[in-house]
């Protein structure tokens, strides 16, 4: 015979405001470098394994994992993949955990990759209906509240395994990483990059791949890349006007750029994108 089980409703959410959903997806293709200002996302390993770096963590993300994209968190999921990554991923916003900034669900100072294997059963069940749902046109309170779900589920593992980041910041390379955040769409050269931290190029290049897993002229060109993506997913800008804004005058030039890095072209993505993801709001790019 089934027993009842008596429920109370006393335990207190640790959330000052409750995450709202505005965005699942299924991702087989990879993303190059990017960021979201307005959301947090949170990344289940469904399976595959590899490097992925976030906030200039590297992470070595396996099956059962979530990945942790604080809102502003520049990642990069595809530096070293040693089996094809499978994955879904939901984008809350307007989380707030006390004494932190809005949509920072793992402290700075953390690791960002959450062993979750022992919850993985009831995340790989949560994280499809969660896309279902929002499909529907009346599904989204649905949705939103098994977004919720997964949020609270993550955050208690969060709060018992959350392991303490052992990065070391160099300052040299912080430094170029910002700089190129601001004119990544620019034409910028190694020697002006050398000369913003008085360092030869030799060095440069050498702390720079160590810190980040790429030379700073392959990291200009994945975080363009990832520009991109972010214009293709979200807006309905032409490729002429995409290639612009993210430093390229010719969009022939910028088409074969982006299928280098991708695997594909800016149109298929754009096409596989729509196809495989559900969004309530726009990201703000």
């Amino acid at each position: 015979m089934a027993q009842l089980i008596e429920l109370s409703a006393q335990e207190k959410s640790p959330f000052e405001s409750e995450p709202q959903l505005v965005g699942v997806y299924h991702w087989h293709e990879l993303r190059s470098m990017h960021l979201h200002d307005d959301r947090v996302e949170l990344n289940f390993i469904l399976s595959g394994n590899g490097l992925i770096v976030v906030d200039g963590e590297l992470c070595n993300a396996q099956a059962g994992d979530v990945l942790i994209y604080n809102a502003g968190a520049l990642h990069d999921e595809s530096l070293i993949l040693t089996a094809q990554m499978n994955a879904w991923c939901i984008a809350v916003t307007n989380l707030k955990l006390p004494v932190r900034p809005v949509n920072e669900f793992v402290p700075k100072n953390f690791h960002p990759r959450i062993p979750c294997q022992a919850v993985a059963e009831q995340l790989a069940q949560l994280y499809p209906l969660i896309h279902f749902y929002a499909e529907q046109s009346d599904g989204y309170q649905i949705a939103n509240s098994l977004a919720r779900a997964v949020v609270l589920i993550v955050y208690k593992v969060i709060h018992s395994t959350a392991i303490e980041s052992t990065r070391e910041k160099n300052f040299i390379v912080e430094r170029v990483k910002n700089y190129i955040e601001e004119h990544y769409a620019e034409d910028l050269s190694l020697a002006e990059l050398n000369g913003l931290v008085h360092s030869n190029e030799f060095y440069l290049s050498h702390v720079f791949k160590k810190a980040t897993g790429y030379s700073p002229k392959e990291y200009i060109l994945r975080r363009r890349i990832g520009k991109a993506q972010c214009l293709l997913s979200y807006t309905s800008l032409s490729l002429t006007e995409i290639s612009a804004r993210v430093g390229y005058d010719d969009s022939n030039y910028f088409s074969r750029a982006f299928k280098k890095i991708i695997g594909m072209s800016p149109r298929l993505y754009r096409q596989k994108w729509r196809e495989s993801s559900s969004g309530a709001v726009p990201s703000d790019i």
